[in-house]
């Protein structure tokens, strides 16, 4: 989407640009999932997705302009001349890109005095920035020492669309993950090869599905989906019995988000997950169970011959689900937006518009 326009119904309070690379899923709940809310709020919303912005004279008109990861030279120039005429500016990032281990395909690109860069660069954005906003207390704690500007946590949440009636049980269990290629890394130092060749070798009624990453797996019990447009993700998802959330102990993943429990709960499926933030203060009332890095088969298998198990998780998660959607938080962004125009009129004096 280029420079498409969300007109607000009716009522307008502020007038918000965002601006975000091009192709990044995670923008869907950083910029496009709350943008649009804001807009059925009443607000009018410019969505902005490319790397090179060009012009920007245009967004002195808006009242405060949100960006999302964005930090290079042409766009710190931007931030600059947004910020010394006194536009508030709002600056987001939802992963530790600069904490990438060494089996993420990014490696090499962020890796070493790469990294390094690429932090001086996000310091210098969220020392332009009149609010910091991110996903998780690790990740905002780091950004707040690094800039000394405020950084506020919001979560990631769901469009009530995501939502659906969970799917009924059928005699074979699917288990399934959703995990993008970075996730190589938890698969292969969490050793699920190995544990998922037996399950399969082991238990004939079991099916296992990836979305995303590719498992390697030769069974005909085993599928792959390479890739799914986002839209479509909730009923794929609906398809599976248990949904796993794997995490390495490890900094770039301490500052994920936890909206992958969300997801799977919103769709009635009982999850498996490690006990890393952002997940260790998780369990039952969000519908599923933790899982210690030595007990993932064992785990799996419980919850494969406990169905009355699976029923009271699958109800508990679809009851918190419905807690995790945009409409019912989408003020924290409002007070966020707000709070930046304050800031800035206050740095700049009563030239800047409210």
């Amino acid at each position: 989407m280029r420079g498409a326009w969300v007109e607000a119904r009716s009522g307008d309070i502020l007038k918000i640009a965002a601006l975000t690379p091009e192709g990044f899923v995670n923008a869907i709940y950083r910029a496009f999932i709350p943008m649009q809310e804001l807009a059925g709020r009443g607000h009018t919303v410019h969505i902005e997705e490319r790397n090179e912005l060009g012009r920007s004279a245009f967004l002195h008109d808006f009242d405060v302009v949100f960006l999302w990861r964005l930090c290079h030279d042409s766009m710190r120039m931007t931030a600059r001349g947004l910020h010394d005429a006194g536009v508030p500016l709002v600056w987001d990032n939802d992963d530790d890109l600069t904490q990438i281990p060494r089996g993420n395909s990014e490696y090499r690109r962020l890796a070493g005095i790469r990294g390094q860069r690429l932090f001086a660069e996000m310091r210098q954005m969220m020392r332009l920035a009149d609010i910091v906003t991110t996903t998780s207390p690790a990740l905002a704690e780091r950004y707040r020492a690094a800039s000394g500007t405020e950084v506020r946590v919001i979560p990631n949440y769901l469009p009530r669309a995501f939502l659906r009636t969970p799917q009924r049980p059928s005699e074979n269990v699917v288990i399934g993950w959703v995990a993008a290629l970075e996730h190589q890394t938890d698969y292969d130092g969490l050793l699920l090869r190995p544990t998922f060749e037996r399950l399969l070798a082991r238990r004939s009624d079991v099916h296992l599905v990836s979305i995303g990453l590719g498992l390697g797996l030769e069974s005909e019990r085993y599928h792959h989906l390479p890739i799914t447009r986002y839209a479509e993700l909730p009923d794929y998802l609906r398809q599976f019995d248990i949904g796993l959330a794997p995490l390495l102990d490890i900094p770039f993943n301490r500052a994920r988000s936890n909206v992958k429990l969300k997801e799977y709960a919103a769709v009635g499926v009982p999850w498996l997950a490690s006990p890393v933030e952002p997940y260790a203060e998780m369990g039952e009332q969000e519908g599923g169970w933790l899982v210690d890095d030595d007990d993932w088969e064992g785990a799996l298998e419980e919850l494969d011959d406990d169905a009355g198990a699976r029923q009271r998780l699958r109800t508990a998660g679809s009851n918190w689900a419905r807690s995790q959607t945009i409409d019912k938080h989408v003020d924290a962004w409002e007070a966020v937006f707000s709070d930046a125009i304050e800031r800035a009129r206050a740095r700049t004096g009563p030239a800047v518009r409210a």
